[in-house]
């Protein structure tokens, strides 16, 4: 939501247009975004019920030839559909009650209960049902349904976590009929507003270019750069996290089997596609950040940026190398040893761009002349934090760590320090770096160091203790813990 507020506001005065190609388009995409918040929040004033589900027993939909039909008849009690019309035998038209049809004095051929004449003489060979819609009725009516009454009427309040593990959140049978659904909702809302975004923002840099921008003869400012790679990334994500949903929705309510594994379905194959969108993801929420302080830097230092072509190569590759690597949250799933090293190689590679950008902001601050300023603080902050982060992720790229460390609360310390940590600080650099332009008016600078003292100390306070934990090795998920930790968790409490 904060990147495409920058996005609407920079991306149109950088291109050189008044406006977004579609204004009304961009409307309809920012009121829908609420409507997936709202249902979000809807979750918490549920009301604890009783429910109930079916179980998705397998059921047998035989070809409808005769000999298929006369090996099963002994033992079918849920035979789809039995027409002999030389033995008077079938259904009466309300397709409510089975019973045998009465003998019938004057008897038509040319059409009998609606069967054509031509397919009236096939009842030696095949049992023809009436239309497919009574027969895609049968199937549905004839299985044996198990009815479960849950007297866990808190079911209807969980969901199965961020991730939509299956098979928690593809089955009724965990996650009753209320908050999950409300939740996987939410998302297609969320991401139908996100693809009218990114549509109308890339429409409007390939349609509404003043002429040097559209021939690349003019360099973009970094944020721009980011701002669209970041959309760009968010068109290829987007339809496989709402494929995910729907397939989901479907498993829950319409007796589909994606991911049901006793009916041929994959669990894991959920886990793939989310993990396709979710890493992905990071970089859609990072690589503006990275923008802003290449952005700030030479603006508070009064000298360019070091190298910035190796600067925008740098996040092109790192955003292609980010479409690789979605294996490396699921190397203790089941993946084969090959997968594994794979992703584990290319995460690691991962690091030469970033240590490129971190090498190219200290050297664009040497020899230089900086006006210390609320934003440069803010990107300061914002390097710390990125350096810290990236060499925490460094153990957990590498597959034997990871093992040790998987589900620990080491994971929770370097994924918090990723995203509230600095991300969140590069937001806050940019907002401050741009609030004139966007209010009008100068931010309070007594406010905003509060807001950077107490912000990035908390960073620190909160999650540095949870690295500890994580080496000592505290799960996570877990709603109490051992007296032992009790000196780390008060600490992390307190920066909380």
């Amino acid at each position: 939501l904060l990147f495409g507020g920058f996005a609407n506001f920079l991306i149109p005065y950088h291109v050189g247009s008044k406006d977004v190609a579609y204004p009304r388009l961009n409307s309809i995409g920012f009121w829908i975004q609420p409507c997936g918040f709202i249902l979000l929040a809807k979750i918490g004033f549920l009301r604890p019920q009783f429910w109930r589900y079916y179980d998705k027993t397998a059921f047998s939909f035989n070809l409808l030839e005769k000999l298929k039909f006369y090996k099963t008849k002994p033992f079918n009690n849920d035979m789809l559909l039995y027409v002999n019309y030389l033995k008077d035998t079938t259904i009466n038209n309300n397709y409510i009650i089975w019973k045998a049809r009465k003998n019938l004095s004057d008897l038509s051929y040319d059409s009998f209960n609606f069967t054509p004449i031509k397919l009236f003489f096939w009842n030696n060979i095949i049992n023809y049902p009436e239309s497919f819609w009574y027969a895609s009725s049968r199937v549905l009516k004839s299985r044996r349904k198990k009815i479960f009454v849950s007297k866990c009427s808190a079911r209807t309040l969980v969901t199965a976590g961020w991730t939509f593990i299956t098979p928690f959140s593809s089955n009724l049978k965990y996650t009753g009929v209320g908050s999950q659904d409300i939740l996987i909702l939410s998302v297609i809302f969320a991401g139908v507003s996100t693809t009218i975004s990114f549509t109308n923002l890339l429409i409007t840099r390939r349609t509404l270019s003043m002429p040097g921008i559209r021939h690349r003869r003019v360099l973009l400012p970094f944020i721009s750069i980011g701002l669209f790679l970041a959309l760009r990334m968010l068109a290829i994500i987007t339809p496989v996290l709402a494929a995910a949903m729907i397939m989901m929705i479907l498993d829950r309510h319409w007796q589909t089997t994606f991911f049901e594994y006793a009916y041929g379905g994959d669990p894991i194959l959920s886990q793939h596609l989310f993990w396709f969108f979710g890493h992905p993801e990071v970089y859609v929420l990072i690589i503006p950040t990275f923008g802003f302080i290449n952005m700030i830097i030479p603006h508070n230092n009064t000298r360019r940026v070091a190298s910035k072509h190796h600067m925008i190569w740098a996040i092109y590759v790192m955003s292609y190398m980010g479409f690789l690597v979605w294996g490396h949250h699921m190397y203790l799933v089941g993946l084969d040893h090959r997968s594994r090293t794979m992703y584990s190689t290319i995460t690691i590679m991962i690091s030469m761009p970033a240590t490129i950008k971190v090498v190219n902001w200290t050297l664009s601050l040497v020899n230089g002349a900086l006006k210390i300023d609320l934003p440069l603080l803010f990107s300061f902050s914002f390097l710390f934090l990125f350096l810290v982060a990236g060499f925490t992720g460094m153990w957990l790229s590498h597959v034997s760590l990871n093992v040790s460390m998987h589900d620990t609360f080491y994971v929770v310390a370097h994924f918090h320090i990723m995203l509230s940590g600095f991300a969140m600080v590069g937001i806050f650099s940019g907002f401050y770096y741009y609030f004139n332009a966007l209010f009008g008016i100068k931010y309070s600078r007594i406010f905003g160091y509060l807001h950077l003292l107490y912000y990035s100390g908390g960073q620190w306070i909160t999650f540095t203790p949870q690295f500890y934990l994580g080496f000592s090795g505290m799960p996570r998920r877990i709603h109490d813990y051992p007296i032992v930790f009790m000196g780390w968790q008060s600490m992390s409490t307190t920066g909380h």
